[in-house]
């Protein structure tokens, strides 16, 4: 019955398991989505960074942002989070999903404190990785013969740089993706 789509009937809900599933699809996706583009705008602007001012004071703290953002609980950071952002200072609703039928701003309001809550911690993965890869790259002879042209590190970062750890940031990505 499973592979004609058939799954069932929940023993607690009394509801076809097909229906319970596709209900909980939408905000899973936008979750899922939504925490990867604050894990990926936070993280690859930080590990170019690190990697640009490496063994350095703003490397050092940027470093360690990252390890901290790792080790917390996510738990730990949402209950911050919800304390000031929703609590203290009420600009964010504490719980609850609203569809994007519901309109734009009600959607992504909803969104911002889990998204956040779960983005700080791949977006310290994803920025030590984008740091190493970004080192190793900087290392390469080419890299050494764009900067002796003159060029200057906008141009290498973006046009040498960044395409060259892609697949490596890719790769990460595509693990957290499944988490």
């Amino acid at each position: 019955q499973l592979l004609r789509g058939d799954m069932g009937v929940s023993i607690f809900s009394n509801m076809p398991v097909t229906r319970l599933i596709s209900q909980r699809l939408e905000p899973t996706v936008a979750l899922t989505l939504s925490t990867l583009f604050v894990a990926v705008g936070l993280a690859i602007p930080i590990g170019v960074v690190a990697a640009w001012k490496a063994r350095k004071l703003v490397d050092r703290l940027v470093m360690g942002f990252a390890v901290l953002g790792f080790a917390m609980p996510g738990f730990v950071l949402a209950y911050i989070l919800i304390y000031f952002f929703a609590v203290q200072w009420q600009l964010l609703p504490v719980q609850g999903y609203q569809p994007i039928g519901q309109g734009l701003w009600p959607f992504a309001e909803s969104l911002i404190l889990p998204s956040v809550a779960l983005g700080i911690t791949y977006m310290a993965l994803i920025a030590r990785i984008t740091r190493a890869s970004m080192l190793e790259v900087l290392a390469q002879d080419y890299i050494t013969a764009a900067r002796c042209s003159g060029l200057g590190w906008g141009k290498i970062t973006f046009a040498h740089i960044l395409p060259n750890i892609f697949p490596t940031i890719l790769v990460a990505l595509a693990l957290q993706f499944g988490l």
